[in-house]
């Protein structure tokens, strides 16, 4: 029997022209052992994308109303819609547990309990391997994982396409977006298209492998949490550095406004040489004389600004989405690797 043979089968249901995939063996095994938690998990996700759509619909209403009663004034009084501070502050908030929930409670447990209990050992007597059985139960939590991913990524990227699109239109609406939205959503990146699918899967293999190499499922459940943590946040520090950010010097000797949707990763001064300092030997107001007479006494051209721009947004979402997935893979391999060193017995 093949390979592919072992996981799938294929069937010709009633009133189905083309016949259509079926989970067997192993993977039919692991889906069976697991289907009401796996199950629940999808719904729970369906539940969260549905509010989600939900708070964007509250969210246009609630800006074109803004729009509505402050015209061009952007400072009209009017309260901010709470749907503003929903979406672009309380909700980052519960989306950075995210991976951590993922890899303490689907990660974790897929192996240590099974190894806990001793659950493992049936399995391996139904004609199974263990490397199918790493496999199978990989497979199957992964494409959990992927689906309950897309169904919470699919409208925070909703949201963020309607802010970004916002910002950029004319007249009184585009006054209230910027107004409204005017601080620097960026942390929503890693939550949004195909990187936010890719970071869960790291987290639930984060905790799979914790799993499997500390087979207990409390302390798999706390390392696994603290690893997928680590993880993320090495990842954010490495976001602005896996594309070249763009310098951009001041026309005079104040710092240019910022383009809409621009992430700004900070700045400093030019030199006439071409050179960057973090700092300027001038005071700030310089007594007596301009500043720039400073500045240009001390060979500074004036001030520049780093920061990555929206062209910039897919290639950075490439380059992480490839990232986070071959780190998925690489522990994959290390399970299907250590699960040959737990004992049949």
């Amino acid at each position: 029997m093949s390979t592919a043979g072992r996981f799938l089968t294929w069937t010709s249901p009633r009133h189905v022209p083309l016949p259509l995939p079926r989970p067997a063996g192993a993977l039919w095994l692991v889906w069976r052992q697991h289907r009401i938690f796996y199950l629940a998990t999808l719904a729970l996700a369906a539940l969260a994308g549905a509010w989600a759509a939900w708070q964007h619909h509250l969210l246009v209403t609630g800006v074109e109303s803004y729009a509505g009663h402050c015209g061009p004034d952007p400072f009209c009084g009017r309260p901010v819609p709470d749907a503003v501070r929903t979406v672009l502050h309380r909700a980052p908030a519960v989306l950075n547990s995210l991976p951590l929930v993922v890899a303490a409670l689907l990660g974790a447990p897929l192996f240590a309990q099974d190894i806990e209990r001793g659950s493992h050992r049936l399995a391996w007597t139904q004609s199974i391997g263990r490397a199918e059985w790493a496999v199978a139960k990989l497979l199957v939590a992964s494409a959990v994982t992927a689906v309950a991913a897309l169904l919470i990524t699919a409208p925070v990227s909703w949201w963020w396409s309607t802010v970004w699109h916002g910002r950029a239109t004319t007249g009184s609406p585009g006054v209230a977006w910027r107004q409204l939205a005017a601080g620097n959503d960026w942390p929503f990146f890693e939550y949004t298209g195909t990187v936010g699918i890719a970071h869960l899967l790291l987290a639930l293999l984060t905790g799979a492998t914790a799993g499997l190499l500390l087979r207990r499922v409390v302390p798999a459940v706390a390392v696994g949490a603290a690893a997928a943590w680590a993880l993320r946040t090495a990842l954010r520090w490495l976001r602005p550095r896996l594309l070249p950010a763009g310098v951009r010097p001041a026309p005079t000797v104040d710092y240019p406004p910022l383009p809409p949707n621009t992430w700004h990763l900070g700045g400093g001064y030019l030199r006439t040489d071409g050179a960057l300092t973090p700092h300027a030997p001038c005071p700030s107001p310089y007594p007596g004389n301009p500043q720039s007479a400073c500045l240009h006494a001390h060979g500074i051209r004036g001030p520049y600004t780093r920061d990555l721009r929206p062209a910039q947004f897919l290639p950075l979402h490439l380059a992480e989405t490839a990232l986070c997935l071959v780190l998925a893979l690489v522990l994959a391999f290390v399970c299907v690797l250590c699960v040959r060193r737990v004992a049949a017995r």
